[in-house]
């Protein structure tokens, strides 16, 4: 078939796409399976593993990059921004993507009134920027060159092919970016910066009008909404997890404990539209000193360093021999004589807080989305994490 009719269907497809503007809440399409991407590369992930297809992954919560405080600057600035460079093996048809912002709570802390608008337009042109680069890999570059390197092609011809190569561009971009319907953003906000956030979500609300905004909401913000405020959005992810003190060496685990979970979803209604997030992930808790020092990736450190580890008991390691963790910009030397704690979720009582939200959901429409994707805790728990969509 000549490529300039295949180019032509490609392009009448993709149009009556790009033209249906996302709907808020499509209901028919409402994913059953939704795990959160926390790494900073897509790469760190199989996305092609054979257990990551049987996953049948409907939607994914996607960190773009985070949002930090600069003394330095003495302004917000992005931090620690997605690697993408394998993209395409992400989005897939049957694939939603959420990309998901974390703005620290010291951002809003520090952060003059005035200046939210100026901060919800640097984050919108980032996120839209971020979005447009990883689109570029999608677009077939190959019949590009092929123009390009035709010798008997003349100049006018080139260029004509060049531009309806751009406009086959041009509208693979307003496909891509017409699936994306919704926008997260994850904030601890306290009493204090309540009110600034909220008005950043007022603002991004207008610039991202083509998508739903929807918001992160902390265990204490459900159950204090007279204190913590109720986020100006339709739709909210409540996150089930994480109510210990990781700072604390002695708590047993800080990731999930079922009573101290239940204790806060037994507070009543919300006045927002909730889905909710469990966790199936571990980590390492790195001690020096009785202080925490950095959170570890379980997985890494069991498969590379687990030689100069000592085991204290099942969840407690003491570092017996200096070694470097990590092996970019950001690697740490751990200490002989440092403290380790391996903390992971009981998956039973997961499983059982997951049957009771199914049941006392506020939103008919609520999904299950589970924290966070990665290889060593899906290979270890597919069975577990697949009761857990069940269950729910």
């Amino acid at each position: 078939m000549p490529r300039v009719i295949v180019a032509a269907i490609l392009l009448t497809a993709l149009l009556s796409c790009a033209k249906k503007k996302p709907a808020e809440v499509d209901t028919a399409s409402v994913p059953t399976t939704a795990f959160y991407y926390w790494q900073t590369s897509l790469g760190a992930f199989d996305w092609n593993d054979s257990l990551a297809q049987t996953m049948n992954i409907r939607k994914v919560y996607c960190r773009f990059f985070d949002v930090d405080w600069s003394e330095a600057a003495h302004a917000p600035v992005p931090v620690s921004p997605l690697h993408h460079y394998l993209y395409d093996r992400l989005w897939k048809p049957k694939t939603a993507l959420v990309p998901v912002v974390f703005i620290t709570n010291e951002t809003f802390k520090k952060l003059h009134r005035d200046s939210v608008k100026m901060l919800a337009r640097n984050v919108h042109r980032m996120v839209m920027a971020k979005i447009t680069t990883l689109t570029m890999d999608t677009v077939s570059v190959r019949d590009y060159h092929y123009y390009l390197e035709e010798g008997t092609e003349k100049s006018y011809r080139v260029t004509s092919k060049r531009f309806d190569e751009q406009h086959v561009y041009d509208s693979i971009y307003q496909a891509k970016l017409s699936t994306i319907r919704e926008i997260q953003f994850d904030c601890d906000w306290t009493t204090s910066t309540k009110d600034k956030y909220f008005s950043f979500l007022t603002e991004v609300k207008k610039l991202f009008a083509q998508q739903t905004v929807t918001s992160t909401i902390r265990l204490y913000q459900y159950k204090y909404p007279q204190l913590a405020g109720v986020p100006p959005v339709k739709r909210g992810m409540l996150m089930c997890y994480n109510a210990g003190d990781i700072r604390d060496s002695k708590t047993v685990n800080s990731i999930f404990n079922k009573k101290e979970i239940m204790s806060y979803l037994d507070a009543g209604t919300y006045p927002v539209a909730l889905d909710y997030a469990l966790p199936v992930f571990s980590w390492a808790l790195l001690y020096r000193n009785g202080e925490l020092k950095s959170i570890l990736s379980n997985g890494e450190l069991q498969e590379t360093h687990k030689r100069h580890l000592f085991r204290q008991n099942k969840t407690h390691y003491t570092v017996t021999e200096d070694f470097v963790y990590g092996d970019d910009n950001n690697s740490l030397l751990v200490r002989s004589g440092d403290d380790i704690r391996i903390e992971e979720p009981d998956l039973a009582a997961v499983n059982e807080v997951a049957a009771w939200l199914g049941e006392h959901k506020n939103n008919p429409e609520a999904i299950l989305s589970l924290y966070q994707l990665n290889n060593h805790d899906l290979q270890k728990h597919a069975t577990e994490i697949q009761t857990l969509f069940r269950s729910f």
